[in-house]
């Protein structure tokens, strides 16, 4: 069971950075979901509830009564205790038992996918155990998370694979049924259909999914519009699916011919030359232990070498259960990203390599995933080599 593998790398992880436990407390999760429940429990809790992950290898969950039994049949834990009136004497109980020397909990400054424990959580879990000296040892799980969430393993990547290639899939149907005068929103609606066709959902907000720009607009995340594509344009489709809970994230370029044309203008040839050098060069580079900005950096300066002006965002994000993943990144040092930038790259993350160019006729851009490994990093799904060209019927 996945839970199970992830639950086991978390006691290594514990292990690994001299943490004693991880303690991830939660109620009422329809309403807010605390993104470690993808990993500790894999659904719901009605009652407040408390998953702790000793660096012993010891598993506990204390959950309401009405919400144990399913954790009971799950065997995720070794000891599945439960309340009624309260769950504050069941967790100092079992802190004595522990007496853990600190205690991850879910709060992060620069990871939105470890910081889950809101501050009434907080205020709560802390008057719980008022008078013992456990408040006292609290520190951020964000390093746990960050592993335990970027790590990816062997059945997460098999989920990621098939996603990606199901995605290239959908590109390609895209690209025998594209007809003259579809506007972004046709083009979207398409995609949408085939998403609900195959049974796979969406990998970031379904409005914003795919992205879609054409032509000299510019670029964004919001729902595409009535904008016709027309020929002398470029169209590009960021896009990706959820299958079977895990994601992909991918962009491909289009050249619509205008009547007379066999290739793309120069401009565009050129500036897919440059984006295609830009992922090459940051694939060769990423490998276990390479800062993510140095990444990033490598290809901003393969944009300013050919004059071209830099892209107002991080080269490369993680992607897992959702397209954008939390952790570490490829990416500038600016403060928005705040320490993310300067977390060594791991193996068995996942990454996007993407940035665009603008030229006249549209945004030339691309977008690949890959996967890090012992001594560098491998394509989930082939990069997209040329161009691809659209002509209708002219």
């Amino acid at each position: 069971m996945l839970i199970k593998e992830k639950l086991d790398q978390a006691v290594a992880v514990l292990n690994e950075i001299g943490i004693d436990c991880w303690l991830t407390f939660v109620r009422e999760t329809i309403e807010m979901m605390d993104p470690a429940m993808h990993f500790v429990a894999g659904r719901d809790v009605v009652w407040g509830a408390v998953f702790l992950v000793h660096n012993s290898g010891r598993k506990v969950a204390i959950v309401g009564q009405g919400d144990h039994l399913d954790f009971v049949a799950s065997g995720l834990y070794d000891d599945v205790v439960t309340y009624t009136q309260s769950l504050a004497e069941p967790l100092c109980q079992l802190l004595q038992d522990l007496d853990p020397g600190s205690i991850a909990i879910n709060y992060a400054v620069d990871n939105p996918a470890a910081d889950g424990l809101t501050l009434g959580m907080y205020k709560r879990l802390k008057g719980y155990l008022e008078g013992t000296p456990y408040p006292e040892r609290f520190v951020s799980a964000e390093p746990v998370i960050s592993r335990v969430r970027g790590r990816k393993t062997p059945e997460e990547l098999r989920r990621m694979k098939a996603a990606a290639v199901e995605t290239l899939d959908m590109f390609g149907i895209l690209t025998q049924c594209i007809q003259p005068g579809w506007t972004l929103r046709d083009i979207s609606e398409f995609m949408h259909n085939l998403m609900r066709e195959r049974g796979v959902g969406h990998a970031w907000s379904y409005e914003g999914d795919p992205g879609i720009t054409s032509g000299d607009m510019p670029e964004g995340h919001g729902t595409p519009g009535d904008i016709p594509i027309q020929p002398g344009h470029v169209l590009r489709l960021d896009f990706g699916i959820k299958k079977d809970g895990y994601c992909s994230d991918l962009q491909r370029t289009w050249y619509l011919l205008k009547a007379g044309e066999t290739t793309a203008p120069p401009e565009v040839e050129a500036a897919f030359a440059v984006v295609r050098e830009g992922i090459e060069t940051a694939a060769a580079m990423l490998k276990p232990g390479v800062l993510g900005w140095k990444v990033d950096e490598a290809v901003r300066s393969v944009l300013r070498r050919h004059g071209y002006p830099e892209y107002p965002h991080a080269l490369g994000h993680q992607v897992g259960i959702w397209a954008h993943d939390g952790g570490s990144i490829l990416g500038p040092r600016w403060e928005r990203y705040g320490e993310a930038p300067y977390q060594p790259v791991e193996k068995d993350q996942v990454f996007t390599l993407e940035f665009s160019i603008q030229t006249p006729y549209g945004h030339v851009s691309q977008e690949d995933m890959v996967v890090v490994t012992e001594r560098g990093c491998q394509y989930v799904v082939e990069p997209q080599q040329d161009l691809w060209l659209l002509r209708f019927g002219h």
